[in-house]
């Protein structure tokens, strides 16, 4: 295993290891899962060969080369031990409030890769930490928005109404991430429940009962 000092990943590439979380592939079923920008992030030959090449050569990554019937190689690539423990690390990282839309889709991305990694209580626990998050950018926005009203008003002025539909378009959208996160954070604590209690059904009988 390769030295843990390393340059900072990029957020694509966590993006493409976590792709190769999911099951082994090539650079172009990877290029294929971009296509028409469908995730809010677009990746081009340029891109993502370059990508693996550096994640491979850190042994964050292992390629093989198949051999397919009728068919030219190709290189399948698939997350190595090394590059799961980083994986994991990178999931666990609550989003930060700043820049809002940059943060919300690597936040969906996250999610995304949690399932099988993390266990259901981490995941919650995520989700909690990044509520508190948004409550946090939430006030400060409620509080900046007020006192700028409240600093126009003191000198006779009043705000157009494209600024003033700009600030509720920003708040419509906090509100919509904190009603998202509720609701995700309540579909997988009802799975939990349901989980455990499952679990117990099929617990097998203390010792000494004999029904």
């Amino acid at each position: 295993m390769l030295p843990r000092e390393r340059r900072e990943l990029t957020s694509l590439e966590y993006i493409v290891m976590g792709l190769l979380s999911l099951k082994a592939q090539s650079g172009y079923s990877i290029m294929t899962f971009f296509e028409g920008d469908a995730y809010g992030w677009s990746a081009s030959p340029g891109t993502i060969y370059p990508i693996l090449k550096r994640l491979e050569k850190q042994v964050i990554i292992e390629g093989e080369l198949e051999v397919e019937r009728e068919s030219r190689p190709r290189k399948v690539y698939r997350l190595s031990a090394l590059g799961g423990e980083l994986l994991d690390e990178w999931l666990r990282e609550v989003p930060k409030a700043l820049p809002l839309s940059e943060q919300r889709e690597l936040a969906k991305w996250r999610f995304m890769f949690m399932e099988g990694r993390l266990s259901k209580r981490e995941v919650i626990q995520w989700l909690d930490n990044y509520m508190d998050t948004i409550r946090i950018y939430d006030y400060g926005q409620r509080y900046w928005q007020q006192a700028t009203v409240e600093a126009m008003d003191e000198m006779g002025e009043t705000l157009s109404l494209h600024r003033q539909l700009i600030m509720e378009a920003t708040l419509m959208d906090v509100n919509s991430l904190r009603t998202w996160l509720e609701l995700a954070k309540a579909r997988i604590s009802a799975a939990l429940t349901l989980e455990t209690r499952e679990m117990r059904a099929v617990k097998p009988d203390e010792p000494g009962d004999f029904g």
